[in-house]
């Protein structure tokens, strides 16, 4: 009987493998993408963006959690968010890090909260990078540089030197101060003196007859 049996099922063991197969396949090379999408500068979260891979999305937890099943081995996701940078990360990765672009800093008086009127960051001390508005709002692009301090001041209040971090920053200084670091006067380019017209060579003198 099971003889029979094999006989008569065998021409269709071949078809009947072929999906086995490929659902083991598919099984292998598929991984579920699990990570969280941060700010690079900071590490903080980023919830409520899109992670996407073709036409497959997902929104970030409160926590910058996201969780894509069944990709294919060896792709990458990608995230973008409004003062970041366009960034991918491997779907085996558990980390996808968004860089900031530009940095707002709301620039406000330590002691009323209110915006000081045209702040002004510099980096370093002598070099302006940024100017605020009369409310104290100052987008500063492209972002500074990460490795050293950025100085924040204002006419008649004390400066401040703050690290860039993420991509709005309150920054508070108190009153009183002397304002921000005179600017160096710009170098006038050397002039060089004109060199003088040669004179026109004298007519050649007459010969007699």
């Amino acid at each position: 009987m099971i003889a029979h049996l094999r006989r008569h099922y065998a021409p269709f063991l071949p078809l009947l493998l072929v999906p086995v197969v490929a659902f083991v396949g598919a099984f292998l090379n598929s991984v579920d993408a699990r990570g969280r999408v941060i700010d690079d500068t900071d590490e903080t979260p980023i919830a409520g963006i899109a992670v996407q891979y073709g036409s497959r999305s997902v929104i970030t937890a409160p926590d910058g959690s996201y969780e894509m099943r069944a990709l294919p081995r060896g792709v990458r996701v990608v995230a973008q968010k409004a003062g970041y940078g366009r960034s991918f990360a491997a779907a085996e990765s558990n980390v996808l890090r968004l860089v900031p672009l530009t940095i707002t800093f709301e620039v406000k008086d330590d002691t009323t909260g209110k915006g000081i009127d045209t702040p002004e960051a510099r980096q370093p001390a002598t070099v302006r990078i940024g100017t605020g508005s009369a409310s104290g709002e100052m987008v500063v692009g492209p972002y500074p540089a990460r490795d050293r301090p950025v100085l924040i001041c204002a006419k008649d209040y004390e400066s401040k030197e703050v690290t860039a971090k993420g991509v709005l920053m309150d920054v508070l200084l108190k009153p009183g101060g002397g304002g921000c670091p005179p600017l160096p006067t710009p170098v006038a380019p050397a002039q060089t003196a004109s060199p003088s017209p040669r004179p026109s060579p004298a007519p050649p003198s007459p010969t007699g007859p």
